[in-house]
């Protein structure tokens, strides 16, 4: 027990760097029509419902439909911190994916070459969402800087 207790707590750390403005990156966690292009899309699903109240405490629901086997996958939290455009932290709940309720941090900073978006997710074992999150950093490179 001991040990799957130190894999829960060990958190998921990732940092890249984003060639857009941090404006914009920070956007795309907020704004339901970049939310579609990257958060939570693998690639046999597709984001079907975004609902979000941007404010402190304001709630969030996002509605994936894995359209291999026509399921559903609810993601949802709160909103902790917002602090555009450099930092946004909520609560995180996918149940189909891992039990509980995790804290997601995610950090924004100005550079030459645009932005560096680090993230970090706690109350969740890194082999859990580790790799779903680097796959849905590529995408949403891909997205602002196709803008």
């Amino acid at each position: 027990m001991a040990v799957m207790t130190a894999k829960i707590l060990d958190p998921v750390e990732i940092s890249r760097v984003i060639f857009a403005q941090p404006e914009m990156v920070f956007d795309a966690w907020v704004k339901p029509e970049l939310i579609r292009k990257w958060l939570f899309v693998g690639p046999t699903s597709e984001i079907i419902s975004v609902e979000l109240d941007l404010k402190i405490q304001g709630k969030f629901s996002i509605r994936e439909l894995e359209k291999s086997n026509n399921e559903y996958i609810d993601h949802y939290g709160k909103y902790i911190e917002i602090d555009r455009p450099g930092k946004l932290a909520f609560t995180l709940s996918v149940p189909k994916h891992f039990p509980g309720e995790t804290n997601v941090s995610v950090e924004i900073v100005a550079t030459r070459e645009g932005s560096e978006l680090s993230l970090t997710q706690i109350g969740v074992s890194k082999d859990v969402t580790e790799e779903s999150w680097k796959k849905m950093f590529n995408q949403l490179s891909l997205t602002l800087e196709n803008q």
